[in-house]
Order: C-alpha cells, then structure tokens, then sequence
C-alpha cells in the first residue's frame, strides 16, 4: 500500500527528527539559578500517560520535610500511598520523638530505652510505678494539615509550618502509654502508672475483687464521667487534661501517616514496604470478646493488666495475653495492640474523650464543638463558647453505620459521612441513636465486644454527658503549651 503525499510528510518529519535528535549528555546545561523556567516529563503509573510536571515543584515536593500520605478520593481503600520526600516519612517517628517517657509533674520529660521501658536511654534504672513520673507516650512540637484536592485527601506533618496549606500548631506533648486511665485512689489524681499497689486499682476500686480471678489490682480505673475524669487529671496543674481530643487526634493521623492505612484493625504485617514504610495494621486489638462471657468474667471490667506490652518497648507489634477464668484456665486470648509504644489504643476498654460535645439536631443528626483552649475551663454541660467544627449524620435506620468521611476541621476527628463497611474507608463504626435534642458526650475507640467497629475513626455518640461506665476510661494526657484547634494559613 503505497503512502499519501500528506503520509510521505510526516515520514520525513519523524526521519529528520530522529536524525537531529540528541542524547542526554549532548544537551545544553540547564540554568539552575532559574528553575521554574523548566518543565520535566512524568508517566502516570495508572494510566501510563504521560504528564508535564513543574521542574521546580517537583524538587521542592521531595526535599521538604514533610510527611505526606493521600487517598484517593471516592475509593474505599482504607491504605494510603506515600506522597512527596519518603525519606522524611521513613524517619518521622524519630524526628517527632515518638516513644515512651516518664513525665514529671511540671511537664519535663525523660525518654525511656526504645527497647526496654524499665531503664532510661542512657541506661539508668527507670520504675514505671509513678515513683519517677507517669508513663506517657510522647510527640514533639509539629504542624499538621489535611487538604484535598480534584482526586486525593491529604494528610501531612513537618516540624515547620506547611506551606500553602491551613496549618494546626500542636504543641509537645502526650498521652498515657497504657491507652486508658489510672487513678491514685489516695490523691484522686489521674496518673498513668503500672502497679498493683492498692493505691492504683483500677475499675471501680472494689476492694472484694483482691486476690481473685477478676482483681482491678494492676487494671485501669473505670466507672467515672467525663467530668471527673477531668477534674483528677487537672488536679495535677496547668497543661494536664484526660482523653483531651487534640491528643485523640495526634494519635489518629500520626497512625494513618505512619502505618498508612484508615484500618488499624488490619493484620500486623512485620516486613515494611521497598521504601521501608511500615505497611498493614496492629491487627484486631482486644476486640474480639462479646458481652455475655465477658460480663460473666467479671462483669465488663478491665481485663489486661497495665504490664502487659510493655515487653515491646517503642516497636510496632502485638502481645498476646490468656485471660484467666476463677479455675485458672485461660476464657479469653486477648492480642493487645502496640503502636511504638502505646497500647490497647482501641479495645479493651473505650476512651472517654474531653473537649468536645454533640450538639443533638431536630433531624436526628448533631453539630460537633470543641474547646477553643486547654488551659481554660471546660464546661461539659454548655456550648457557649465553643468552636462549632464539623456536623455528623443521623444514620437511616439508627444505630450503627460505617465511616466514610472523617472531618479533621478544628482537630475534631468528626464523621461526616457514614455510608463505609468495616473493611472500606475508615473501617469504623458510628453509633447515632437519631435523638433530637441534648448534649451527647463523645465516646472513641471501642470496648472489648465492639469487634470490626473499634478502631481510632470509631465514635459512640448517644451517651449523655453524666454517662459512666465500667468499660469506659479516660487516659492522661498533657501539652506544654495551650494547645488551639484554630489553623493559620501559611
């Protein structure tokens, strides 16, 4: 088949196009003083296209220390991908110090071996029973932002403000180590210490219960509200709180940006990727106890000792612990999660959080509040003066739905879509009983029976405020500084 004129030319354009092409090292030198005046060629890895990309935004991207992850929008993958300089995300947990340390009560801080927690990282005996401090699990001063674009929602932190993006300035600080709450039942302080001194036990301080098979010697404390889990833990000074939500959300976005996925719950993989980002999850938690035998146990009281876990220092991992029944044999296998050194992070017993309130709506849905500031007071029975940062829905039926959308607007960590599965999006469950009026006390995580629900997303929000209960606590928690969820653009 011979060629048309029109055909004939284009050969020839291609002919004497390869024949004046030229090899790398025969181009001219770039003005490197001038950046922007380039563009480069990248290859989409979905799609294979090619796609022009700014010279200069494609270095400032990959050197920035920043670390990034991002889903793409309206898929349910709950894994993100890494974004942007990898080698910063490789590194963040130390370059934000993250670990266990003993905190004194003027908020200085000391760091624990990253492989033993009973000496100090110089080497020195360190005891965990409140004689040295509290046993907190600790970050370093960052900035985090959240954006979305045409495709993707990100997540990001940098020890330097984001440029371009609305920016949360979190100050130091921490949480306790053991996920839950301790209470001194002599100072009635909240601490966070493991011991089975009296002066410690957990639940509901039941002295009966000493010796037996469902001892709270050694157990978090339960069976308070959120009110005096918080009037325990201020007692301590300026800067403490319990279950305060900035920290709940520290914990949120640092898991998703390090671990890469929304599903904590997913199974523990001990291989990181080829870049060597941690991949998969922490695996289902104490999750996996309904009820019933629970109840029969020992009435939904705490389970795991505060010793359990400690074993894995600041790794990411799971220890496992046999729950003994009143004939010594084991009623429950019980796998405590260990995300660099906190633990039962969801499960076992829920998270009380404070700073923030459910505003109920005619419509059955409700307006999400928080606190402007750590250091004033909090009024748990009032709105006034708070931050209105996110809406969450009625779920149609009531009950429980799955998050498909999580508000991080105001560091609330507010479901604003709820339409998922337990293995799509966030993973987590939202519990809304669609009542129309009154204020509801937000309740995270997930005790032991919640099972696919628990997770970091997980919110229970029909509780009143006055709500206790004796699988729910509130950890510790303290910033060096007031810590605001109002962002500033930079």
């Amino acid at each position: 088949m011979s060629l048309t004129t029109a055909e004939e030319e284009k050969v020839r354009a291609i002919i004497t196009a390869f024949d004046n092409g030229k090899t790398i090292d025969q181009l001219p030198l770039a003005d490197t003083n001038q950046p922007s005046k380039y563009l480069i060629e990248g290859v989409s890895k979905e799609t294979g296209e090619s796609v022009k990309i700014p010279f200069a935004d494609a270095v400032s991207i990959v050197n920035k220390h920043v670390a990034i992850r991002r889903w793409k929008r309206g898929q349910g993958t709950p894994v993100g991908e890494s974004y942007g300089n990898i080698d910063f995300l490789r590194d963040l947990p130390s370059v934000i110090g993250l670990g266990c340390y003993l905190v004194s009560v003027d908020r200085s801080r000391r760091k624990l071996d990253p492989t033993n927690h009973h000496r100090f990282a110089d080497g020195s005996p360190a005891a965990l029973d409140g004689t040295m401090g509290d046993y907190l699990w600790c970050w370093n001063a960052h900035y985090y932002s959240w954006w979305v674009d045409s495709t993707y929602y990100y997540e990001a932190v940098s020890p330097t403000p984001i440029e371009g993006h609305l920016n949360y300035y979190i100050p130091a600080g921490g949480t306790s180590a053991l996920g839950a709450g301790v209470m001194d039942r002599t100072s009635g302080t909240l601490v966070s210490v493991v011991s089975d001194d009296p002066r410690y036990r957990g639940g509901n301080n039941d002295a009966t219960r000493d010796g037996k098979h469902n001892t709270q010697l050694g157990m978090v404390a339960t069976n308070m509200n959120a009110a005096a889990f918080g009037t325990a833990a201020r007692k301590k000074g300026e800067g403490w709180e319990s279950g305060w939500f900035v920290a709940n959300s520290v914990v949120g976005y640092l898991y998703r940006l390090i671990m890469g996925t929304r599903d904590c719950q997913s199974a523990l993989n001990p291989v990181k990727d080829s870049n060597g980002l941690y991949q998969g999850g922490t695996g289902k938690g104490v999750t996996e106890w309904s009820w019933d035998p629970w109840s029969s146990h020992n009435g939904g009281y705490p389970i795991i000792p505060t010793s359990v876990g400690i074993e894995l220092g600041d790794s990411v991992g799971v220890s496992d612990y046999a729950v003994k029944g009143s004939d010594g044999g084991t009623v429950h296998q019980a796998h405590v999660p260990c995300f660099l050194g906190l633990k039962n992070f969801y499960g076992h017993i829920g998270l009380i959080e404070r700073g923030s309130l459910i505003n109920k709506l005619s419509d059955g849905s409700g307006d999400y509040y928080v606190a402007p500031s750590l250091y004033s007071a909090f009024n748990i029975n009032s709105i006034e003066g708070l931050i209105k940062a996110a809406k969450v829905p009625k779920n149609d039926p009531s009950g429980w739905k799955y998050i498909t959308e999580l508000s991080m607007q105001n560091l609330c960590s507010a479901p604003t879509v709820a339409s998922g599965s337990s293995s799509t999006y966030y993973c987590d469950g939202w519990y809304n009983d669609n009542a129309i009026s009154g204020l509801r006390c937000p309740f995270r995580r997930g005790p032991a029976y919640s099972g696919a629900a628990a997770g970091l997303a997980y919110l229970y929000g029909s509780n009143a405020v006055s709500s206790a209960s004796v699988y729910w606590s509130s950890p510790l928690c303290y910033f060096t500084e007031d810590v605001s969820p109002v962002p500033v653009q930079y």
